[in-house]
């Protein structure tokens, strides 16, 4: 039987179609996807990995609230951020989890193709070669589509998990700094699972588990960066690029991660940690200790690096939140005044016989500063009475396990017993056994008045330039939490602190106990004024003698 040109144009048709539609399950490159934000609020930004040679791995906002998201079915994997200021972000991994329904097509085409081949081989004619062979290229082209990649591509839609709000600060004059945070991971405590699937890792079913036989010990790691930055954002913390003084009044967290278990999906990772916490009070107590357990968000594994540091932070920074909101550290977040009270409960008076002197030369104070030596430097200190009461700097003295020498301007040398200190104040009391000291005619007066001249008496650098004289002026009056601090342009340098800050009378008018120092930074001192030591210290001044010219 003749075929008819309406046959031609049927079989010619097919062919066409045949070339059109081969494999068109592989073409299927992207898969364009709804993202809807699950929140009832507006602006919740969502974001699509991205890679690139110069900033490699990096977020790139797709828009707000609800996008439609270009997914490369040729990717393992995505990964969705989910972000909005105030809130803990999240991330989703998401996979090629639905199958590729152009597979259907090349199913359909495939049985097209070998329908047309067994018509073509079960007939006579001069068309049945041309049925076989157009019958087989859909069979072949469209059978090897139905096995070629992509088999499975990504949704269509996806629901945004709602994200959690951040705790704010409600009391304005909170200032809430990390003390120092620490990596303390002992020899198998860290620890990493390999998943092939979503689905093992949700079952707990991991291909292989692996620990590091090696500790990992930092103290004072950088990883307080981003916390910092967020308490800031949240109100907890003055802003640090705006403040100077940031010691007096603020309560102090320390923290360190203890353990980490990676969970690493295909090419995702997530981190489970363990964290310790604990709080120090304005007079260097620390609270219980806190352990803590927190999880990071996901984000892309790179084999060739270590820990990923963005996924660490945002685990510790969910664990600094729970740790200010626990009743351990809230029942030590009380006022200074309070810890005052605990810190001195157990003091008694001290009485210092003070000689008080008028219209003495500057020369004349020297004898009056001793220099503070110990194994770790060396600091300098005010006699405050003939029988051995020195007054110097917290900081000076502040490891308490060292032995401390009192070098005096004569030659002579004494030990030095720690009698009692207050960080708050950064001020130490010391005792030595000696009765012929001379000591300072102190101010105790409130008032400090700017512009005047004064000069410091201390040893700088080195303990063999001991009752250095510099000379300067009283610069300003600086707040800085519950104390006021004498700014003063005088020179200052490393020895000098716990030393004194003299009136051109010689009479002491403050301890010197730090300096701004950096590029471009001169003539920037501070020094706490003399009335804060009764209070400070538990003084108590008793005039011994008549007022004396000299």
């Amino acid at each position: 039987m003749r075929s008819t040109p309406f046959f031609h144009v049927v079989l010619g048709s097919a062919c066409l179609l045949w070339f059109s539609m081969s494999s068109c399950s592989v073409l299927n490159f992207t898969t364009t996807a709804e993202m809807t934000s699950s929140m009832d609020v507006d602006s919740v930004a969502i974001a699509l990995d991205e890679w690139d040679w110069d900033e490699g791995f990096y977020y790139e906002v797709e828009g707000y609230d609800r996008v439609l998201a270009s997914l490369s079915n040729s990717e393992e994997y995505h990964i969705v951020q989910v972000s909005k200021e105030g809130h803990f972000p999240q991330t989703i991994p998401l996979f090629p989890e639905q199958r590729n329904p152009l597979k259907l097509v090349d199913g359909g085409m495939t049985a097209l193709g070998l329908g047309m081949m067994a018509r073509g081989i079960s007939q006579d004619g001069e068309d049945s070669g041309v049925w076989t062979g157009v019958g087989f290229g859909l069979a072949f082209y469209n059978g090897l589509g139905l096995f070629a990649p992509p088999k499975r591509v990504y949704k269509k839609s996806y629901v945004l998990p709602a994200l959690v709000p951040m705790p704010t600060c409600k009391n304005d004059t909170s200032n809430l700094l990390i003390e120092g945070f620490h990596m303390r991971i002992d020899s198998a405590n860290h620890q990493w699972s390999y998943y092939e699937s979503m689905r093992d890792f949700e079952t707990n079913q991991p291909d292989y588990t692996r620990k590091t036989e090696e500790a990992i010990e930092l103290e004072y790691s950088n990883l307080d960066a981003e916390m910092t930055d967020v308490l800031i954002q949240q109100g907890f913390q003055q802003d640090k690029n705006s403040k100077l003084f940031e010691v007096g009044g603020a309560v102090k967290m320390a923290g360190a991660l203890t353990y980490v278990d990676e969970h690493r999906v295909a090419g995702v990772v997530r981190y489970d940690v363990k964290s310790d916490w604990w709080m120090f009070n304005p007079y260097e107590m620390a609270t219980d200790t806190l352990k803590l357990s927190s999880t990071s968000i996901w984000g892309p594994y790179d084999p060739t690096e270590g820990l990923d540091r963005s996924l660490i932070s945002d685990a510790l920074i969910h664990s600094l939140f729970e740790a200010m909101e626990s009743p351990v550290i809230q029942e030590s977040w009380v006022s200074e005044d309070e810890w005052a009270q605990l810190w001195k409960q157990d003091w008694s008076s001290i009485s210092i016989p003070h000689l008080f002197r008028t219209n003495q030369k500057v020369a004349q104070a020297i004898p009056s500063v001793v220099t503070i030596d110990a194994e770790d430097g060396h600091g300098s200190g005010c006699i405050i009475s003939s029988d051995g009461w020195i007054v110097t700097n917290h900081h000076v003295i502040a490891d308490t396990s060292l032995s401390y020498e009192v070098h005096f301007e004569d030659g002579s040398k004494k030990k030095a017993e720690i009698e009692r200190w207050e960080p708050q104040f950064d001020l130490a009391l010391l005792k030595v056994d000696t009765t012929d000291l001379v000591p300072f005619s102190i101010d105790f007066s409130v008032d400090i008045p700017v512009g005047e001249e004064v000069y410091a008496i201390g040893t700088p650098f080195d303990v063999e330039l001991g009752a250095t004289l510099t000379k300067g002026i009283i610069s300003g009056r600086r707040k800085d939490g519950n104390r006021m601090l004498i700014q003063t342009d005088v020179s200052i340098s490393p020895g000098n602190s716990g030393g004194a800050l003299v009136d051109e009378n010689g009479v002491l008018i403050g301890i010197v106990n730090q300096k701004i120092s950096g590029m471009g930074v001169e003539g920037i001192g501070f020094a706490i004024p003399t009335h804060y030591l009764e209070n400070a210290l538990g003084l108590i001044w008793e005039k011994s003698g008549s007022h004396l010219s000299e």
